[in-house]
């Protein structure tokens, strides 16, 4: 996983803690929290996204700040592939969605005369506005979120599905990671306790588990099948996990796939069901990509949609599938709108008892409520503007151009590394990521270890320090023994994509040339 801090650092820092530089030599205090007496579950998890690579970033963008410095590099600017942050590599704004939070968060502009907004935004801030405490923006909201987004994302649920979802199993969250956070604290009774876990996964969950104390349970994508989930390595996993005496209690699903851009069909996905069900696992869905679909052939389904038509098939028996408790997640981070910023999310429970839904708002209700606004515009996210609305033609317009921009970038990632010798990439069906094999020489690896680093990690902060883009390492997602990748966005303009391209070439020829300089 992701480097973090050397041990040669930890100790001058606990050694400092201990003894302040301003202190007599011979006068020595003790400090209650120490990185050696802090809760060691915090201590060893780790979040590459935000790891060693962007902490170079953070130096190469200092020197790129100084005319002086930046004058002796080969490039201007730093492109920021390491995080699904639309935003901030340009990616603009829906107009409906910041329209109606200007009105919610400056009730005046609903009413000015003449009018400075469309009627449809005037019609939606004032229904967001009376449903909110105080009818304020900046009240509190009830701790699962306000009613009115909650029967929203439940309408927003059947439409997609087919099925019936009701409001009070939905809860609205600041982001679709403290949603995760707050189910994976829930299901974790001890130390002796699992969550299997997909290889490569998102960090956020082997970072959640290690913090909570419990353990990571990993199964393995076959990545030469498009980094498919096969059962049966479900069922080795689980073993594996079970025989070393440990209690595995829920199983978690990133579909779309985050690193990996991968996309599950029907079958597979009844699969996985099946098996959560015959082992009685917690399903946690991650489907936050669900609107990143680029393959045609690959639509996307939600596991409560397919957990429903296998229940029908099984109607009036005692089938275990009429015992899975699935719980899946939503955010305004991603898909079109891209609202990272915004920290609003969703879960939806699925099997569990009121009891049990009441212990989930008590989680809820230790942080009050999520954020008011990120709740609006997870109302506006699964209610968007509908034809024969004044900012429908202007909402489909922009929602097109962002959307045909990701998936003409997807295809054009992937042929273009492909074409690099040493790099192979599997086919980004959906999501916002390409995660390529990278062939490493054995004298990078070699050169790594001598730095107490994985070859991914010296390879991606060589690329940040030659070239200016930023991606993150395949160890930091897990990856089989013996491969090497890295993790790069789809997110960069056309422009800024073709620079990231030649920049990437350049680079990984020269990288490959110097450190096996006869191959």
């Amino acid at each position: 996983m992701a480097q973090t801090i050397s041990i040669t650092h930890c100790r001058r820092m606990t050694a400092a803690e201990h003894s302040p530089e301003d202190l007599p030599p011979n006068c020595r205090i003790t400090r209650a929290l120490t990185v050696s007496t802090m809760n060691q579950g915090v201590h060893d998890s780790e979040y590459a996204v935000r790891g060693a690579v962007l902490v170079k970033a953070t130096e190469v963008a200092a020197k790129l700040a100084d005319p002086a410095q930046a004058a002796k590099l080969s490039f201007q600017r730093l492109i920021k592939c390491n995080i699904g942050n639309p935003h901030a590599v340009q990616q603009a704004p829906i107009t409906f969605f910041r329209q109606v939070a200007a009105a919610i968060q400056y009730p005046p502009l609903v009413d000015m005369d003449p009018p400075v907004l469309p009627p449809d935004v005037c019609r939606r801030a004032r229904e967001y506005i009376q449903a909110m405490p105080g009818k304020s923006v900046g009240s509190y909201t009830e701790s699962d979120g306000l009613q009115l987004v909650r029967k929203q994302v439940a309408s927003f649920i059947e439409r997609r599905d087919g099925f019936p979802a009701d409001p009070k199993s939905i809860e609205l969250t600041t982001g679709a990671s403290e949603a995760v956070k707050r189910c994976i604290q829930v299901i974790l009774t001890d130390d002796n306790d699992a969550v299997m876990v997909p290889c490569p996964q998102y960090p956020l969950y082997s970072c959640a588990i290690t913090m909570f104390g419990g353990h990571v349970a990993y199964y393995y994508l076959d990545e030469d099948r498009g980094w498919a989930v096969d059962v049966t390595e479900l069922r080795a996993s689980y073993n594996k996990a079970t025989s070393s005496g440990v209690k595995v209690r829920s199983i978690a699903v990133i579909n779309p796939g985050n690193p990996c851009g991968s996309v599950l069909d029907m079958d597979t996905m009844a699969d996985i069901l099946m098996f959560a069900a015959e082992e009685n696992l917690v399903l946690l869905a991650d489907e936050v990509y669900q609107e990143n679909i680029y393959d045609e052939g690959r639509p996307f389904h939600s596991f409560k949609k397919v957990l429903r038509l296998l229940q029908q098939k099984k109607e009036g028996t005692c089938d275990p599938i009429h015992s899975v408790q699935l719980i899946s997640f939503h955010s305004t981070s991603k898909g079109v709108l891209g609202e990272c910023g915004q920290r609003g999310g969703y879960m939806e429970l699925v099997g569990f008892s009121t009891r049990m839904l009441a212990q989930f708002a008590k989680v809820a209700a230790s942080s009050l409520s999520s954020n008011t606004l990120g709740q609006v515009f997870v109302g506006l996210m699964v209610c968007p503007p509908v034809e024969g609305e004044e900012s429908y033609e202007l909402y489909r317009k922009e929602h097109s151009l962002i959307f045909e921009g990701l998936k003409r970038r997807a295809a054009r990632l992937c042929a273009a590394l492909n074409d690099i010798p040493g790099v192979s990439c599997q086919p980004i069906a959906g999501a916002m990521y390409a995660f390529p094999n990278i062939t490493i020489p054995t004298a990078a690896v070699s050169a790594a270890a001598l730095q107490n680093m994985k070859a991914d990690e010296y390879y991606c902060i060589d690329l940040v320090e030659k070239t200016g883009i930023v991606c993150v390492p395949g160890s930091g997602f897990g990856q089989k023994n013996g491969t090497w990748h890295l993790r790069m966005t789809i997110l960069p303009p056309d422009d800024m994509m073709e620079d990231v391209i030649s920049r990437f070439k350049r680079f990984h020829e020269d990288f490959c040339r110097k450190y096996a300089p006869n191959e």
